[in-house]
């Protein structure tokens, strides 16, 4: 009766660990499902916002193709009462460098120049331009520190390189090299263009790139900077100043080397007739950026870019 007791005892004891296990189980499938449901809100949530970000920067990209609309006009911002909203730029396409003429017309002094800025070694810097320029140029003869189709293929990589201008800066991407600038200066992209005669509109281009083209340090960027951004001191507005003259630009770069004022003949213009929109949407912290390029009121490329800093 006793062993019959004990085995009872047994049994339940048995069973009851069962349950107890059982329960633990149970309630870690439901924290997992929990978790997971938690998991593909958030991500509903992230997608359903990146869908509005854009149609709010495809909004901002189509209000400004409208020939009255001005830099400074005050419709290129707009912020709704959901926390959405778009910021809009306009610009000119010949702010950037177009890294087609440069390869093309065999200037290597401006892109050393930039990578080296940018913190690379001069090796480095020297071998990326000869790869740029292996990439575009017509032969399969790779240059002293380039890249052509044999060493693509001994990278794995068959039918490059393309032996032909860029014809989207994204294209860059696939020469040799890009992949470490890209992990390292990700904003790259706003550098460049394949639009445009290859001269730099002075009167919209950075600080930097004027600090590039000068070969000057920062501070000597600014006197251009006041001048152009007009009494408001802003830049972009109805006020602004134009530079008119490659000797004006010299003096106040503080530049009297005849070398360097040449370069900067054959570098700069002073009114790029390419447009260029910038549409900024955001939901929250949530953003995308939309880039039309327009020329005699025709769209020529429209596209997205990534920003800095936030997953594409």
């Amino acid at each position: 009766m006793r062993h019959l007791r004990h085995r009872s005892l047994s049994k339940n004891g048995s069973a009851l660990i069962a349950v107890f296990w059982m329960i633990f189980a149970l309630g870690m499938v439901l924290f997992a499902a929990t978790k997971a449901l938690h998991g593909d809100t958030e991500y509903t949530r992230m997608m359903r916002g990146r869908i509005y970000a854009k149609r709010y920067a495809e909004t901002g990209l189509e209000l400004a193709r409208h020939p009255a609309i001005q830099q400074d006009d005050p419709l290129l911002h707009f912020a709704g009462d959901i926390g959405g909203g778009f910021d809009v730029t306009l610009k000119t396409e010949e702010a950037r460098l177009n890294i087609n003429f440069l390869l093309q017309s065999g200037d290597k002094i401006l892109l050393r120049r930039l990578f080296t800025r940018w913190g690379f070694k001069p090796d480095f810097a020297t071998a990326l331009g000869d790869a740029l320029k292996d990439w575009v140029d017509a032969d399969d003869n790779a240059s002293l520190n380039g890249a052509e189709k044999r060493e693509y293929q001994k990278a794995g990589f068959d039918g490059m390189p393309f032996n032909r201008p860029f014809k989207e800066v994204e294209e860059m991407l696939h020469v040799r090299g890009m992949e470490i600038v890209n992990a390292e200066c990700p904003d790259w992209r706003e550098w460049f263009t394949v639009y445009g005669d290859g001269r730099i509109d002075i009167n919209d281009t950075s600080a930097e790139i004027i600090s590039l083209l000068g070969d000057v340090p920062m501070e000597r960027v600014q006197p251009i900077l006041t001048f152009r951004n007009g009494r408001d001191g802003a830049h972009r507005t109805r006020d602004d100043m134009r530079l008119s003259s490659v000797p004006q630009v010299a003096q106040m770069l503080g530049v009297f080397n005849r070398q360097t004022v040449a370069q900067l003949s054959q570098w700069i213009q002073f009114t790029g007739p390419i447009r260029r929109i910038e549409s900024v949407g955001y939901l929250g912290p949530l953003k995308r950026k939309l880039i039309l390029i327009t020329q005699g009121g025709q769209a020529v490329w429209r596209g997205e870019i990534p920003i800095h800093g936030q997953d594409s």
